[in-house]
């Protein structure tokens, strides 16, 4: 499984017709970016799965989950939940609320295209990009005629899911839907630890159900101009279960609505192009609990608008620049924010530069300044080198400045023993790393036979904003760390034949020393130099894959070291390290117009007892099977 990190070239969309290329071309400025890539392969394991389950199963950096239906977001380099930008085509998907992205409400199915970024990119990606950006784009290839696709499955715990998709693609247009539905019960057996003696119990008040549609049309009005249209509705049910240390019976119920639209132009001509987009996002997330008659419901609704300009500009052979203009428009709707609904204008001018002196050297600097009501949050700069050592072999090192503003949780939440701050600071990083890689390539092969990458980061992150207990039992957010964070990543993969049999193996490891250099309060000063609360110092996977004739053997072991549940860093109450591995076989079936895939998957091999988070128990052994369709009648006109 090979995890390669090349940019994207500045003049894709000139060279490649057939492919449209729609998302921003940001990407091509992160020069030094350190890339996870999900290749086809592992997307089609995870087809039926959440993208939190993807990740989380493959490894893919840290995800802090809350078990089956639970919040599901992700923490790269040893910052926060809410240090990783989510972008769906260029539109960063984050909530003004709480900053962060459910992960297990993405759908595999509805994307074509995912990658993992670590490392601060504030100044291409803007605000919350300290730690990480996770990419998914959508792809689409004109004149291939109509396709047709389905699949599905039925596992362990009451688990089904079914998603259909079709598409007709012409020389000038482009439509294409996709639906998908999917329930579980999630009703598995555990050990509850927090009982004595320990015994097993089963897991009650977790059941989900989702369902969801993406509709996206392209337009070729003519060789420069391509319109595009993206709509994409989704309903998320989940009963939501107490921690294993609550003895009361559950009843909360979290229901979660949105709708995302976007529409763009896209204008290219010889050595400019330009490209816009427009996106409106509202997110309707409604929480009931019957067994809290002082507060049952409680409506939390986030509206966004988003509007980017980005011109791109090829000057010599040599020398490419971007530059545009990004304003996003949120508001906030909270019963916890009292008659208030709060509103923010944020507008931001970004530009950025590439310069390849020769074959061997490139160049990239980039920055972001950005207005929010009126103050300016932190000067957003990077500055990033590659060079070519010889053919294969590469050196590359970066440094950023990097920014994220406060929620309108943190500003302006009230109630419940909560209280916001108005005065809170945006939190700021100083970001640098180093590191290289090296492939081989061989003939016969179209992607490396070997390849690694390695990468020694450093992380400043400063005012990071935490909620703590001020006076009585009200808590409330304030600046009140600086968080050092620095490790090694590493990657590599190998591809080799042995007669008939084609074996693919690939690792990712990370380690991460994450602990808080300066607390800016006397009182918490045990809290020096520990690492972060539910931080893992090392993190990895292999992933081992033999592929014969149309059989396909896949297994990955992921691995998470011992977790710290409080500042103090007390051994007694830390979580277990521990090593999950699941499996998958998969069988193709040719036709003269369709394929068909049966998949048979194997989760938590051995039956490894282990919690994500404290009182959040996760699934022992479990199983999926399922088929998969696809028909392809192509376009001869």
């Amino acid at each position: 499984m090979p995890i390669l990190a090349n940019a994207q070239e500045i003049n894709s969309v000139t060279q490649l017709q057939e492919v449209v290329i729609e998302q921003s071309r940001l990407g091509s400025y992160a020069t030094t970016s350190y890339t996870l890539k999900v290749d086809s392969l592992t997307k089609q394991l995870g087809s039926a799965a959440s993208l939190a389950d993807l990740l989380r199963k493959h490894g893919f950096g840290h995800l802090r989950f809350y078990g089956p239906g639970g919040l599901a977001t992700a923490s790269f380099r040893g910052t926060g939940s809410s240090h990783t930008a989510v972008l769906w085509n260029g539109i960063n998907l984050l909530s003004p609320l709480s900053g962060q992205l459910d992960l297990s409400q993405v759908p595999v199915s509805f994307i074509d295209d995912a990658s993992v970024q670590t490392g601060g990119a504030a100044s291409l990606y803007g605000n919350g990009s300290i730690g990480g950006t996770i990419q998914l784009n959508s792809k689409a290839r004109f004149s291939e005629g109509l396709r047709l696709n389905t699949f599905s499955s039925m596992g362990s715990f009451g688990s089904y899911y079914q998603d259909v998709g079709v598409s007709w693609s012409g020389k000038k247009f482009i439509s294409s839907t996709k639906f998908f539905y999917g329930e579980s019960e999630n009703d598995f057996t555990f050990l509850n630890k927090n009982i004595f003696p320990a015994k097993k119990e089963r897991r009650d008040h977790t059941a989900t159900q989702q369902r969801g549609i993406l509709q996206q049309n392209y337009w070729q009005l003519s060789a420069p101009h391509l319109l595009t249209f993206k709509f994409w509705y989704q309903d998320n049910s989940y009963e939501v279960p107490n921690p294993t240390s609550v003895a009361r019976k559950a009843e909360a119920i979290e229901q979660n609505t949105y709708y995302r639209t976007v529409v763009g132009w896209h204008f290219d001509h010889r050595l400019f192009d330009l490209n816009f987009q427009s996106a409106f996002v509202k997110h309707d997330l409604n929480y009931e609990d019957a067994s809290s008659p002082s507060d049952p419901s409680s409506k939390n609704i986030f509206n966004t608008s988003i509007n980017n300009v980005e011109m791109n500009f090829v000057f010599a052979k040599n020398i490419y620049v971007t530059s545009g203009l990004h304003h996003t428009w949120e508001q906030g709707i909270v019963d916890s924010f009292g008659d208030r609904e709060p509103e923010r204008n944020r507008t931001a001018l970004f530009t950025a530069l590439k310069w390849l002196p020769t074959n061997r050297w490139e160049l990239a600097g980039a920055f972001r300044n950005e207005v929010v009501n009126g103050n300016f949050t932190p000067f957003a700069p990077s500055i990033t080198s590659r060079f070519k050592i010889k053919t294969g072999i590469e050196l590359f090192s970066s440094v950023s400045r990097n920014y994220r503003i406060p929620t309108f949780n943190d500003l302006y939440w009230q109630g419940a023993g909560a209280l916001g701050n108005p005065r809170l600071k945006s939190e700021t990083s100083f970001s640098h790393e180093i590191g290289f890689s090296y492939s081989l390539l061989k003939k016969s092969l179209s992607v490396p036979s070997l390849f690694l990458k390695t990468v020694i980061f450093n992380n400043d992150v400063d005012d990071w904003i935490q909620w703590n207990p001020t006076s009585g039992s009200i808590w409330s957010p304030q600046n009140i760390k600086k968080v050092w964070s620095r490790g090694i990543e590493l990657q590599g993969s190998l591809q080799a034949s042995v007669k008939k049999v084609v074996i693919e193996m690939s690792f990712q490891y990370t380690f991460t020393k994450s602990t808080n250099e300066a607390i800016y309060n006397a009182s918490a000063s045990n809290e020096l130099h520990k690492q972060l609360i539910l931080t893992p110092v090392h993190e990895g996977s292999f992933t081992g894959r033999a592929t014969w004739r149309k059989y396909m053997l896949t297994i990955v072991s992921a691995y998470t070291s011992k977790q710290y549940t409080d500042s103090d860093n007390t051994e007694f109450n830390a979580l277990d390290s521990y090593t999950v591995t699941s499996l998958w076989l998969t069988k193709r079936f040719l036709f003269s117009s369709y394929q068909g895939t049966l998949v048979a998957e194997l989760n938590n091999l051995f039956d490894v007892t282990y919690q994500s988070r404290p009182g959040y128990p996760m699934p022992g052994i479990n199983y999926k099977v399922g088929i998969n369709f696809n028909f392809v009648k192509p376009n001869y006109l």
